[in-house]
């Protein structure tokens, strides 16, 4: 769990215009509880086919920018052919859930053959006629089970999530630290 997750609570500072007070020190907020305000978990897959295959779960309160986004980085090639020089940056495809839209980051041929250049392509998409947990809720009003989590997808959810819980509430891992309006802890993938 040390390796795997990270956990941290906000300290004061500045998002935006306003300024922002410690977690701790927010009304209501018990500071011996020792609650984290950014969380971040690594799961791996675990197949032949999949193998080396991560997912970075990550969610954060008080950060510089709101992001809801899926993310895939594309394995590095191992090696850069006919002499190009440069870097070759992963290529990722961006999904995002608010606004959505489509960004693939990808390494091209620049100026001339031998040179890498960045290039990015971008969709943005009309938004939806209903925000995502209006439109769960009306689905399930409704009957309707596409977009809910069976149990069995739940009980596998609490399976691989409570070790985590569990190492965090002894804490095993330490509270980290980060400025409100920061990207999170340093070192973090978002910072």
């Amino acid at each position: 769990m040390v390796r795997r997750t990270r956990r941290a609570r906000y300290l004061t500072g500045r998002i935006g215009d306003r300024d922002v007070p410690a977690y701790a020190d927010e009304e209501g907020v018990d500071a011996r509880r020792r609650v984290e305000t950014y969380a971040e978990v690594v799961l791996e897959v675990d197949n032949w086919r999949w193998s080396g295959t991560t997912f970075r779960l990550r969610s954060g309160k008080a950060l510089g920018a709101d992001r809801k986004e899926v993310a895939v980085r594309f394995r590095s090639v191992p090696h850069l052919p006919f002499g190009h020089r440069g870097e070759a940056r992963p290529n990722v495809l961006r999904f995002g859930l608010e606004p959505e839209g489509l960004t693939l980051d990808l390494t091209a041929i620049g100026s001339r053959p031998e040179v890498l250049a960045p290039l990015s392509l971008t969709a943005r998409m009309e938004p939806p006629h209903l925000p995502a947990y209006r439109r769960l809720l009306k689905d399930v009003l409704a009957g309707d089970p596409a977009l809910s989590l069976r149990g069995d997808e739940a009980e596998e959810s609490w399976r691989v999530v409570t070790p985590v819980l569990e190492a965090w509430e002894r804490d095993l891992v330490p509270l980290e630290e980060y400025p409100a309006g920061s990207q999170g802890p340093v070192g973090s993938a978002g910072a």
